[in-house]
């Protein structure tokens, strides 16, 4: 055995050498990373930033590959559970990994997972046993992150104008009450990711800053983690969110949506953690714990969280205001003008790559809404998921408010490189959950879809999904039931160490109102995209980028919109990194805009929608001044030839183009 296991490591050493010691191509920019693991460009700001924070926390306490378990890995969402069961497989079988250059002789991670993975594992020793939470331990080798950030707006909106007093009591909420800079202060402790506690401060342009109230912030979100401490699974005070299941009733987070269900196939979320990002919604605010008990958890939670609604009267909830913004007097009369009581309970079992749950939840509002008569919801669900090497199935089914979600999943190894998937959900038009956050068109409710995925890894990676969908009630938009189409198709090449060629499809057609017509007619987006990146040596890197749209609907001339990207990386040392991206857009209307992402500052990258005729031209600087100490510096500029003035109300800026300098400052020690 011993000397067996001598010639599969000097084999992993040798097919992969240049990958191993050599950061020439094939490690790429952790930027690079992260745009390959959130690629849906229509996925939220608050979304892609809490995934960006996951990524970043598990990046920065990376996992012993021979040590870490199933649960642990399934946090790795790029991870298929067949990738997952041949790691622990090949260390059943070899025993522990002396390098990571053995991750391909497991036989299903390809090499565009592998240097992913790279990120966030390391082959180290086996401890006797799994170390407990000591004190001494815990402050001697736990990591301390304080990161400041200010946003610079070197333009001036309506909002930030001088009115005279009688324009302000005719019109009181036509000023902003704050200034135009917005900044945020981030602190955070982190122990091999089993001990994490710190804080998060927020304050918006147009907010005010007062150091009497709320220490001059206007958002704080204070957290206290604990996880694998015996029996404890996981113990989260403050500021918390809490997922279980597919997400039909309880995922406090953000959903990737339908291009990553191809890929994090028969992935439950699962248990509490803490809510440490900028956004300020979706959390609870009280405390949770879980408990392990044999091979079952259960997991129980209670909150009193703040919330700003829109109060119709003394006694009805129109909506929720989920922006966040406190800017003028009536802005900041909603803020947290209501607290919402909650209460939940989740009951896992696992064995053997069965798991079975269930998860109760209760919540009271003040007032009643439009969705909750009387101001009390109750909804309770039931989850299951079965993981083998050829096949998974996972579902959930929901009832609550009167109505049913049910969401089921079948996957199916094809191959060692391909696999596909069958995804059936239901939603009712009487189901509602206002934690709920699963995969669907619009809302997880009034609709019925079918959703069928394939995926293929190796050198040629591809993916893609076609989505039938339909909504049997009228719905916003649609005066009567309506259907639609959805299929996206991606493919990535490596012809070699130093190109990269990606291109991804879409096309949507939905039915929706038609006022000529006075009947439902179909509604036709295409969008693509092509890009090739080119790697000259470890210093300098290129990419070019062609983009593609057109919207076209009954009635309306047809829309198209195009796009030309080319952005360049230069890293003339260790220390220091620039990037500069200049996109030249083309659209002929807000339907038919281009997605493109962005580098940016730390937690804060991502796409940005460009509409019109313009120029978008950004720079990134990133400077490690010492070990601990890294400033980092983005300066972008909007040019827009089609207009004179940006927006549109307190928003509005009386120009053709604006720019913006954003600074940050990380701290490490």
């Amino acid at each position: 055995m011993k000397s067996h296991k001598i010639a599969c490591v000097f084999t992993a050493l040798c097919l992969s050498m240049s990958p191993l010691f050599s950061q020439n191509y094939n490690d790429p920019d952790w930027d690079e990373v992260l745009e390959l693991l959130l690629s849906d460009d229509e996925m939220s700001s608050p979304a892609f930033e809490e995934y960006v924070e996951m990524y970043e926390q598990m990046r920065s306490t990376p996992l012993n590959i021979n040590t870490a378990t199933v649960e642990e890995l399934e946090r790795l969402q790029f991870l298929s559970p067949k990738q997952i069961e041949d790691i622990h497989a090949y260390i059943y079988m070899h025993g522990p990994m002396m390098t990571l250059g053995e991750l391909m002789l497991t036989g299903s991670l390809d090499w565009n997972t592998r240097r992913i993975l790279r990120h966030f594992v390391y082959a180290g020793d086996i401890p006797p046993k799994r170390p407990g939470i000591k004190p001494e331990e815990v402050f001697r080798y736990g990591r301390n992150e304080l990161t400041g950030r200010m946003d610079i707006p070197l333009y001036k909106r309506d909002g930030f104008k001088e009115y005279s007093a009688e324009e302000l009591e005719r019109y009181p909420n036509r000023e902003y009450l704050g200034g135009r800079l917005s900044n945020s202060v981030r602190y955070s402790f982190n122990w091999r990711g089993r001990l994490r506690f710190g804080f998060t401060a927020d304050r918006d342009s147009g907010e005010p800053f007062s150091i009497k109230d709320r220490a001059g912030f206007d958002f704080w979100s204070p957290y206290f983690y604990i996880s694998d401490a015996g029996r404890l699974k996981t113990l989260a005070a403050g500021n918390f969110k809490a997922s279980f299941g597919r997400g039909l009733l309880m995922n406090s987070g953000f959903s990737l949506g339908k291009a990553a269900a191809v890929t994090s196939i028969n992935r439950t979320a699962s248990g509490l953690k803490p809510h440490s990002s900028l956004s300020e919604t979706g959390y609870f605010q009280g405390i949770g714990g879980s408990v392990s008990v044999g091979k079952t958890v259960f997991t129980l939670l209670g909150a009193y969280t703040p919330a700003d609604a829109i109060i119709k009267g003394d006694s009805l909830i129109t909506s929720f205001k989920t922006d966040g913004y406190h800017r003028t007097g009536l802005e900041l009369s909603r803020r947290h003008n209501i607290r919402i009581t909650s209460a939940a309970f989740n009951a896992n079992y696992r064995y053997n790559g069965i798991s079975l749950g269930t998860t109760l939840l209760y919540e009271r509002f003040p007032y009643s809404t439009k969705t909750v008569p009387g101001g009390e919801y109750a909804g309770v669900s039931a989850d299951w998921s079965v993981r083998r090497a050829a096949f998974g199935c996972s579902g959930e089914i929901s009832c609550s408010n009167g109505g049913m979600a049910l969401l089921n999943e079948l996957s199916l190894r094809l191959s060692q490189r391909c696999g596909m998937m069958l995804l059936l959900r239901h939603y009712s038009p009487s189901y509602y959950s206002m934690r709920c956050n699963a995969l669907a068109e619009s809302d997880v409710r009034n609709e019925t879809g079918l959703l069928i995925g394939f995926s293929r890894s190796g050198k040629i990676r591809s993916e893609g999904y076609i989505d039938l969908f339909r909504h049997p009630e009228a719905r916003y938009g649609a005066g009567a039931p309506s259907n639609g189409i959805d299929i996206r198709l991606l493919s990535e090449w490596n012809p070699d160490e130093r190109n990269n060629l990606y291109a991804v499809a879409r096309f949507k057609s939905k039915q929706k109102d038609c006022k000529p017509s006075g009947t439902l007619e179909y509604c036709i987006t295409w969008r693509c995209r092509l890009r090739w990146t080119h790697m000259f040596n470890q210093s300098l890197s290129c990419r070019t980028q062609l983009f593609w749209s057109r919207y076209d609907f009954l009635y309306e001339e047809i829309s198209d919109g195009v796009g030309m990207e080319l952005s360049a990386e230069w890293r003339p040392c260790e220390r220091l990194s620039c990037s500069a991206i200049a996109v030249r857009f083309l659209t002929e209307s807000y339907e038919s805009n281009i997605s493109v992402y962005e580098k940016g500052l730390k937690y804060a990258m991502g796409y940005t929608n460009l509409s019109g005729n313009g120029t978008r031209i950004a720079m990134t600087l990133r400077f490690k001044i010492t070990d601990k100490l890294q400033f980092n510096m983005k300066a972008g500029s909007l040019i827009y030839y089609d207009r004179d003035e940006i927006g549109s109300s307190r928003q509005r800026i009386e120009s053709s183009h604006k720019e913006d300098i954003n600074l940050q400052l990380t701290w490490n020690f």
